[in-house]
């Protein structure tokens, strides 16, 4: 190969990789800084862009575009402002390989990628030369941070392609957080003003303001996950004396034990002001008894007698509209004591149970193992027709499945409401709407009204339902999944982006982390998303 070959194909290498490597970019003046996000925000919209940052700079979702029949690519906008000025350039780009996925582009397309940018300048320049239609997007914008958000709105798509403005999120806020050192755990939660924190694998107790209330010298116990305070008493363990293995005991609020002349192999927490207590019988090898206690520590008067072996569950669930479930396992049957201790429905009938609600209870039967529903009185209020578990009754409606899998909604006389069109896990109504799957050519989660109208589609990724009607789903943004929170209506309350995890709000604070400036924050939040305890190690 002579020199002239060598120095044109050198060149024309250079040439190709400049043109792949180099961005397209385009600029726009005449927006004020206020007027930045709104306008871009609403051009993507009209676009149909996804957004998938808007902290500082804008940034979109893969958008694809076509130089011809034989070559497809795709890329990310990135939108920039500074001293009056907006700039739009590529941040990344692919193109679509020959075994269908993507990849680096090997051959330029600057014509076609300049095309795109020029696009949306074009846009943003059209608003930026119409006042008219400048002041209706800040007048948008204006009503919707009232509404609570910053000034304007983002265009996201659904797992359904559906368009919804959600308000731009504010990241939260750390400057009055206290900094506080404990273990890595997603299931703090506080009970009663108190929360149980793990440090140096320990347990201790905080208040709601980060002070340390009990000291971290306590074993969880029985396999909970969290220890928590319930009538005042909490259920921890400590060492056995012996040595070897740990014992279960009650604490109050300030860590002292009490009961202290009484030694339990297991135990629960209490529970509307009693718990089951699991004790060795003397000069018996291997026997144990169980006993219902009060908070005196003592054997609730009047309480049932579970007796003695190894047949009763040691468990003890919440009450709930005053009688919680337990098993017998010498009637191998679920049976409801009330806050006495004693049996409202004796353990004979069924083979599982749920939970009561608004007086009514889904039992299994132990004759086709099919579930019903009964009342408080024992007495069977709609028949065993159903192959799976029942869901609870809220709002006067209970969703039930049918023979073929599909979920519709029944009222306390069994009649059916809402007709058997939806599948997996749908939730009980709150304020007059529920959480539901719908699977058809668009399958996933839905909120629907009493009615059955849809009132806004989530999309495929699990969601969770908490007790106050709060509904927790997730999107990818920030480069992570990240929680939204809607109010059982499907009004806006956190928009996906800063937390990857959010609980449950209980005393006004809930456990969360976050992700802000690229690191990861630890600890509570306030109903403001704002941290009021951070991790520090």
């Amino acid at each position: 190969m002579n020199t002239m070959m060598r120095f044109i194909l050198i060149f024309a290498c250079i040439f190709i990789v400049q043109h792949v490597t180099a961005q397209s970019e385009a600029t726009v003046s005449g927006l004020k800084p206020e007027e930045f996000k709104p306008v871009v925000l609403k051009v993507l919209k009209d676009n149909n862009y996804n957004a998938t940052s808007w902290a500082a700079d804008i940034e979109t979702d893969w958008k694809e575009y076509t130089v011809n029949l034989m070559m497809k690519y795709r890329a990310k906008i990135r939108f920039s402002y500074q001293d009056g000025t907006v700039k739009i350039s590529l941040m990344a780009k692919q193109a679509l390989l020959d075994n269908g996925g993507w990849g680096e582009a090997s051959i330029p397309s600057k014509k076609a990628d300049e095309k795109l940018v020029n696009t949306l300048s074009e846009a943003i320049k059209k608003i930026a030369d119409n006042q008219e239609a400048l002041s209706k997007i800040m007048a948008s914008a204006a009503a919707a941070a009232q509404n609570g958000g910053s000034s304007g709105n983002i265009p996201a798509k659904s797992g359904f392609g559906q368009v919804v403005n959600k308000v731009v999120p504010k990241a939260p806020s750390l400057a009055n957080a206290k900094e506080l050192r404990f273990d890595d755990g997603e299931n703090y939660t506080f009970s009663e003003g108190l929360c149980a924190l793990k440090k140096n694998q320990l347990w201790g107790f905080i208040d709601t303001t980060g002070k340390v209330v009990v000291d971290y010298t306590f074993f969880a116990t029985n396999g909970l996950k969290n220890p928590k305070f319930s009538s005042g008493i909490a259920l921890v363990a400590v060492k056995d004396p012996s040595g070897y293995g740990q014992t279960p005991v009650y604490i109050d609020s300030k860590g002292q034990q009490l009961f202290k002349t009484q030694k339990f192999l297991a135990a629960t927490p209490f529970e509307s002001g009693i718990a089951l207590v699991e004790k060795s019988i003397p000069k018996t090898s291997g026997g144990v008894s169980y006993h219902l206690i009060n908070k005196e520590g003592v054997i609730a008067p009047g309480s049932i007698n579970p007796g003695t072996g190894y047949g009763f569950s040691c468990t003890l669930d919440p009450f709930s509209e005053g009688f919680t479930k337990l098993y017998d396992g010498k009637t191998g049957s679920w049976g409801f004591i009330n806050t006495q201790g004693k049996w409202a429905l004796a353990p004979t009938l069924y083979g599982e149970v749920d939970d009561f609600s608004e007086g009514l209870v889904a039992v299994k039967n132990k004759t086709n193992y099919y579930w019903g529903f009964i009342n408080t009185r024992g007495e069977v209020k709609i028949s065993f027709d159903y192959p799976n578990k029942p869901g609870k009754f809220s709002e006067g409606l209970a969703a039930v499945e049918n023979s073929q899998e599909k979920v519709g909604y029944i009222d306390p006389t069994g009649k059916t409401i809402l007709p058997f069109n939806y599948v997996k896990e749908c939730y009980p109504f709150k304020n007059g709407f529920a959480v539901v799957y719908l699977n058809d050519k668009a399958p996933g989660y839905i909120i629907i009204d009493k009615t059955g109208n849809v009132i806004r589609k989530l999309g495929t990724e699990p969601v969770q339902v908490f007790s106050n009607g709060w509904i927790y789903y997730k999107e990818w943004q920030n480069q992570q999944y990240a929680i939204g929170i809607l109010s059982p209506e499907g009004k806006d309350i956190l928009t996906p982006f800063y937390f990857s995890y959010v609980g449950e709000f209980v005393n006004g604070l809930a456990s969360a982390i976050a992700k802000i400036d690229n690191k990861q924050v630890r600890g509570f939040i306030n109903r403001n998303f704002d941290f009021t305890i951070i991790q520090t190690y």
